[in-house]
């Protein structure tokens, strides 16, 4: 170990992917509520409910990205006859689509469900099944 005089204090800087990868992809950001103990499960979730504040940003993100590639493509086609490049551009505009609306079902799932995990209710719910 180097002596403490000698010790960089500076901050490692982030480089330019990985900054972009932090600004379109939300999937590092939730955690997995299919693993674990119940407990487990139900602080994930909550965790997970606490995020979904800013999937909105990011399906706005994805679906810009969608937009592009679909413009892109058209461009390549129409102006420049490039037709392999810009099926290349409307295939990834595809899976941009696909990626933002799983992002938005997603928000509307953690809105609408907070009580995925919630054992009172699981219970009531399992003794009216038995009524």
């Amino acid at each position: 170990m180097p002596p403490p005089d000698q010790i960089d204090h500076q901050p490692q800087r982030e480089s330019l992917c990985h900054i972009w990868f932090r600004f379109f992809w939300p999937f590092r950001y939730f955690r997995d509520v299919t693993r674990g103990s119940l407990l487990e499960r139900q602080l994930n979730y909550r965790h997970n409910r606490a995020m979904r504040v800013f999937l909105p940003g990011f399906v706005f993100k994805w679906v810009l990205l969608t937009a592009l590639c679909f413009a892109l493509g058209g461009l390549l086609d129409q102006l420049a006859g490039l037709v392999i490049p810009a099926a290349c551009c409307f295939m990834t505009g595809s899976w941009t689509l696909i990626v933002s609306l799983l992002l938005l079902t997603s928000w509307a799932w953690l809105e609408r469900f907070p009580e995925l995990y919630d054992q009172p209710l699981a219970a009531r719910r399992l003794r009216d099944r038995e009524d």
